[in-house]
């Protein structure tokens, strides 16, 4: 039995002991936090659990396409219970689900983490994670899957529950683009369409359904984007000022640090977004050419090796500044 068997199989047992869940996942969720909590949601309930999925960003409306997610809950989750179980998705660090839930975190007194990201911490008190996975929706599906075979049952993973896992591996492999994408991870989709995900729709609905505003800050922020070091770094930013005059949101540039990195000649790419009270930075490589989530990990953030963030509450002269050294020499190592 290998290592990540054993800890299924000890995830499992903790799901057969429990009737009732908390579902958590990270701050600002992307298609596959959702994907994951909603579709572990879903086959939980299957499994006769009485489950609650909560997030310190609550809806999303663009994600409204992922079953379920119109139902997750922002504010405090309900009191756990000894015997009540608290699942985190797609979290590398306890921090990840938000400044709110990480106290009922703490206190909960038995976690599961499920999760992908290589700069995990593994702080659940059982850690399903895999370096390498394209998604944590992918483990989540490796997890029902295992429980309709333990238990000699179909249907765990419901129609509902399939169109949750494809939209998010569908998200956070870039449609199958990006190189965590592995046979397997076709396999798992294939399986999800059978059992009645439409990646079709699941498609148009999380990359080509863009308001106007959106269209139209995506094109003043290219308008302005710097290319250094040579062609190999660009950089993105979107400002309050801009979100505000023209109407759209910090959702409406999410796309703009994969758009820079596409430039041809382009190996690291940076968006800087600002929120209220701080500034957001998405980091991207091509193919892995440099590991930005070891840079996105000296800035109190991390990821994956192709794709990262972190935030960064300071002066943005400073961000830039400190960024560019870090990138740079993050260029310069590639070549040595």
């Amino acid at each position: 039995m290998t290592t990540a068997e054993g800890v299924v199989r000890d995830v499992l047992d903790a799901i057969l002991a429990s009737k009732r869940a908390v579902v958590l996942a990270h701050t600002n969720p992307d298609a596959d936090a959702y994907g994951s909590s909603c579709g572990l949601a879903a086959g939980l309930r299957q499994l006769g659990l009485s489950v609650a999925v909560h997030n310190e960003s609550g809806f999303i409306p663009r994600y409204s396409v992922i079953p379920g997610a119109s139902e997750v809950t922002k504010g405090a989750p309900p009191e756990l219970g000894e015997d009540d179980l608290l699942v985190v998705c797609d979290c590398g660090a306890l921090e990840r689900v938000g400044d709110t839930l990480i106290s009922f975190v703490q206190s909960a007194k038995r976690v599961v983490n499920i999760d992908h990201h290589n700069s995990n911490t593994n702080f659940g008190h059982l850690n399903f994670v895999v370096d390498g996975a394209s998604s944590t929706s992918e483990l989540v599906f490796d997890l029902l899957k295992a429980a309709e075979h333990q238990l000699g049952r179909a249907g765990v993973i419901s129609a509902q529950a399939a169109a949750c896992l494809l939209a998010g591996i569908i998200g956070d492999t870039g449609s199958f683009r990006y190189p965590s994408t592995t046979p397997k991870t076709f396999r798992t989709a294939a399986e999800l369409m059978e059992r009645g995900a439409r990646p079709d729709l699941l498609t148009q609905e999380l990359f080509a359904n863009h308001s106007l505003a959106a269209v139209r800050l995506q094109a003043e922020a290219l308008t302005n984007i710097s290319i250094l070091n040579g062609g190999a770094f660009a950089e993105v930013v979107v400002t309050q000022e801009m979100l505000k005059r023209l109407g759209a949101d910090l959702l409406d540039a999410d796309s703009l640090a994969e758009r820079a990195r596409d430039i041809e000649g382009v190996r690291v790419a940076a968006l800087f977004k600002q929120d209220v009270d701080m500034w957001r930075v998405s980091l991207r490589s091509r193919l892995g050419a440099v590991d930005v989530a070891a840079v996105a990990q000296s800035f109190g953030g991390g990821g994956h090796k192709p794709a990262a963030a972190f935030r960064w509450r300071k002066d943005f002269e400073s961000l830039k500044q400190q960024l560019r050294q870090k990138v740079a020499e993050a260029l310069a190592a590639r070549h040595a």
